[in-house]
């Protein structure tokens, strides 16, 4: 299985993936909110998956849409 996610952490033996959304407070009653960005209430991270870190083989991170490249080695 392949998954793409914007984090993900570690708790009690499970990877927890998550994705930032904007979503109202409607939209999140419906979601199982990870975290919330504190300056915009409609910003925040739901999970997406769970999954028994033992049962993960791999885990590829991508650059930050932020980062400016410069940590990158790209030789390889």
């Amino acid at each position: 299985m392949e998954l793409a996610a914007d984090a993900y952490s570690e708790e009690d033996g499970q990877l927890i993936f998550n994705v930032l959304v904007e979503a109202d407070a409607d939209e999140q009653d419906q979601m199982v909110i990870d975290w919330r960005t504190p300056n915009n209430p409609r910003r925040v991270g739901i999970v997406v998956a769970k999954v028994p870190a033992a049962e993960v083989a791999d885990l590829y991170t991508a650059p930050s849409w932020f980062d400016d490249g410069g940590s990158v080695d790209t030789t390889t």
